[in-house]
């Protein structure tokens, strides 16, 4: 009897934990077992991560500690929560719109910093100069230098095989370093409107 008894009370026991853990492992979205189907270089200012980005089930996903650590960013991982926290202001903007950065004011003469506090202008330039330009003009150096290389390995007269895309590299970087050119005036602008 008890046999019986110990058996039963292991397959209901059994059954139970089945069920509990089949129902607790739909309600978890878990990237374990998907399948990855692409991976991305990761660039943030014009600085190449070590991580590398991957397609999951058809999404991007980033490292998020190698992009917060890059940025600046302290990151926070709490049992199954991350808390990412920036030390800049909050609607610091980092696009060229020409829109102000403080909602209760109009863009006023096409530079969207006048009007803003010294002390974000002050920061803003600080980010511009040191994260975002400085990375980027050193990122063209080196694409640069690339350039200069495969130029002399071409055989021939062909160019050598890279060469285009180092060259479009080569303009995108220009154009991140043009644009972050004319928000630093556009900062200066400002910075020299409240003194």
């Amino acid at each position: 009897m008890k046999k019986l008894v110990y058996t039963v009370g292991c397959i209901l026991i059994g059954f139970v934990l089945a069920t509990s853990t089949s129902a607790f492992a739909d309600t978890v979205k878990s990237l374990i077992g998907k399948k990855v189907t692409g991976e991305y270089t990761i660039i943030v200012n014009g600085e190449k991560l070590a991580d590398k980005g991957a397609i999951i089930d058809g999404k991007a996903n980033v490292p998020v500690r190698a992009i917060s650590e890059s940025l600046g960013a302290d990151i926070k991982v709490s049992g199954k929560t991350i808390t990412v926290t920036s030390d800049q202001n909050e609607g610091t903007p980092v696009s060229s719109e020409p829109t102000s950065t403080n909602p209760s004011k109009p863009a006023t003469g096409g530079n969207k910093y006048l009007g803003d506090s010294k002390a974000s202008l002050e920061e803003l330039k600080y980010s511009i100069e040191n994260k975002k330009l400085k990375p980027v003009i050193e990122g063209r150096k080196a694409i640069l230098a690339e350039i200069e290389i495969l130029k002399t390995s071409g055989m021939n007269g062909e160019p050598a095989p890279g060469l285009v895309s180092k060259e479009k590299q080569l303009a995108e970087y220009d154009a991140m370093i043009a644009d972050a050119t004319e928000e630093l005036r556009l900062v200066n602008e400002a910075l020299a409107a409240i003194k």
